[in-house]
């Protein structure tokens, strides 16, 4: 076979070339690629990487001030010590986390499981716990070499000097949960370190919470800070400045003590809330301070229920305080005069049933059934009346929708309207309009509602609508509040000579009837009492409703207090004590002004 030895040396030649030329084009490519990610994308790739580099802590917005109508101080921002643990470093120490629980007073599995849920932090510290006693902190500070990543620093929280005594109107604020971060998500917000939850806190939180600052800082490839580059101050928020009477407040927890219950003051000229008063109360500082166990188990255990505010939350029936409505109903159907009289006997039988008066009162007309809150005479008026007739007046009174206060948790109580007897399919029988003409039956109401109403008593018919901030003031802006404004939030027609008519009866109420407990030296009174029953075995809920002076009202009160028996031994007094500090508050601030 013919062998061609020339063929060998060309293949030898084409190899010699075809490496060297693969390697210059792959040469060629990285240059390109090079070129093309220093200059195309340089500036854009070197933002992404500074970014990977650094990491934004956020530095909290000292949280806006709160405070009553006269600047006393209601919410404050304190600093104080706290315990800062770096989850990252401490997670997988037990040793630790059981050493620094001692240490810090905690259940060790409350802090292993915040430490737990701070996991996504990093090396990011987060306050294990806040409002540190010197003797705390030394010890956390002595024991630091066995505490990785943990370390003592100043630190804020929310401050309520005055306790108990608004929790239920200013609320507390607390760490942020899924629902927060949605809702400032949702706003544009950025995410603070903590949130009001309830009352005005949460109302305006986003006036109350500022801007958060930011400060930029280096870490290394783990995540750890190595160096501080650039800080952004945070801008605090805004000023609240509450309606609110301070002292008139405690007042009213004072009278108060040991009971269930609320008050509610208004002026009824401005519709500005005085006091808002809830009963048991709880501490918010548990709160901002972070709550342990064993706090909240004691709160969400107590049968008395701390924490509703029975205000705007509770609904009861309003007994003989809704006699007045029932009265102005039959004014207005032309069923009642000044003449008209019905001899009460202790009780009236409707049919087969026997509907009983509290007294045997003989031949009254309507001042004295007022004054001694004669059942027979308000049933005589009820069953010439009919259903419709009478809750009209109660919803022009605002009964059965919410007043609009702006605080969460408001009830709309209970009015048999047509369409709530036909949604229940309800028999509804004579009875049952004796029972409403009392205050009675298908029937509830909120304190703040009667309130309300006894703002519209005391105006002859106008209520505006409550209010409960007078001023939102940015920091480094401090003008003086300027005066409420508030709408007309209601009316009810009736003659001028009937309206008289009906605050005299009142006013004898409290001269010469059930309500003397209310009396003020010196100050004239109207008001009404009521005991409404809500089940056989069970003390009746104790009503006061009123306003002092009775012509030209600057408070008008209302005092429930539950399962408390007769409203004029058990609500009249609380109402006198709430309504004496007012005009001692008034008096002295008069003297101080000359």
């Amino acid at each position: 076979m013919a062998i061609d030895h020339g063929s060998e040396p060309r293949r030898r030649d084409t190899s010699q070339y075809l490496l060297p030329g693969v390697t210059l084009c792959c040469f060629m490519l990285l240059l390109l690629r090079l070129w093309y990610l220093q200059v195309v994308r340089g500036e854009e790739l070197s933002r992404l990487a500074a970014a990977n580099r650094t990491i934004s802590v956020p530095i909290p917005s000292p949280r806006g001030q709160v405070v009553d109508r006269s600047g006393r101080v209601l919410a404050a921002v304190k600093p104080t010590l706290a315990a800062m643990v770096t989850p990252k470093e401490i997670a997988d120490d037990a040793a630790a986390i059981q050493k620094l629980a001692r240490l810090l007073h905690l259940p060790p599995d409350d802090l292993k499981e915040d430490i737990q849920e701070n996991l996504y932090r990093g090396y990011l510290p987060f306050p294990a716990k806040v409002g540190l006693t010197p003797e705390e902190a030394v010890a956390v500070e002595e024991q630091r070499a066995f505490l990785p990543g943990v370390f003592v620093r100043m630190h804020s929280i929310r401050s309520y000097p005055r306790g108990r005594a608004f929790a239920h109107v200013l609320g507390y604020v607390s760490g942020l949960d899924q629902e927060d971060v949605e809702r400032l998500t949702q706003a544009d917000k950025p995410l603070p370190t903590f949130v009001g939850k309830v009352g005005v806190e949460f109302s305006r939180d986003f006036e109350l919470m500022g801007i958060p600052g930011a400060e930029s800082i280096e870490v290394d490839r783990a995540g750890r800070p190595l160096r501080p580059r650039e800080t952004r101050a945070p801008l605090p928020g805004n000023k609240l400045t509450l309606t609110l009477d301070a002292s008139l407040q405690e007042a009213a927890i004072r009278a108060l003590a040991g009971k269930r219950g609320a008050v509610v003051a208004i002026q009824p000229s401005t519709g500005e809330v005085l006091c808002m008063v809830s009963t048991p109360s709880y501490d918010p500082n548990w709160f901002a301070r972070k709550i342990t166990r064993a706090e909240w188990n004691s709160l969400a255990n107590d049968l008395r229920l701390p924490m509703q505010n029975r205000a705007l939350s509770s609904a009861f029936a309003p007994g003989s305080t809704f006699k007045p409505i029932t009265l102005i109903a039959a004014v207005r159907a032309g069923l009642v005069s000044p003449g008209t009289t019905f001899v009460c006997t202790g009780s009236i039988m409707v049919g087969n049933q026997r509907f009983r008066c509290l007294g045997h009162h003989g031949r009254v007309n309507y001042e004295t059934a007022v004054e001694k809150s004669c059942n027979v005479f308000f049933y005589e008026l009820a069953r010439r009346l009919d259903r419709q007739s009478i809750v009209q007046v109660a919803q022009q009174f605002g009964l059965g929708d919410r007043v609009g206060i702006e605080i969460r948790g408001e009830r709309r109580g209970t009015l048999p309207t047509d369409e709530f007897v036909h949604s229940r399919n309800l028999q509804w029988y004579r009875g049952d309009t004796l029972n409403l003409g009392i205050g009675q039956g298908y029937l509830e109401v909120t304190p703040l509602q009667m309130a309300a109403y006894a703002c519209a008593l005391a105006n002859r018919g106008v209520a505006y609508a409550p209010i409960l901030v007078k001023a939102s003031t940015p920091p480094g802006n401090s003008p003086p509040p300027a005066p409420t404004e508030s709408p007309v939030r209601l009316s009810v027609d009736l003659s001028q000579q009937w309206w008289d008519r009906v605050v005299r009866a009142m006013v004898r109420v409290v001269d010469s009837g059930s309500g003397v407990r209310a009396q003020i030296s010196g100050v004239r009174v109207a008001g009404k009492t009521g005991s409404a029953e809500h089940g056989a075995d069970q003390r009746p809920h104790a009503w006061f409703i009123g306003f002092a002076p009775a012509t030209n009202p600057e408070i008008a009160i209302v005092v429930v207090v539950e399962e408390g028996g007769r409203g004029g031994t058990e609500a009249a007094p609380v109402a006198g004590d709430v309504m004496k500090a007012y005009f001692a508050g008034r008096n002295a601030a008069s003297a101080r002004s000359r």
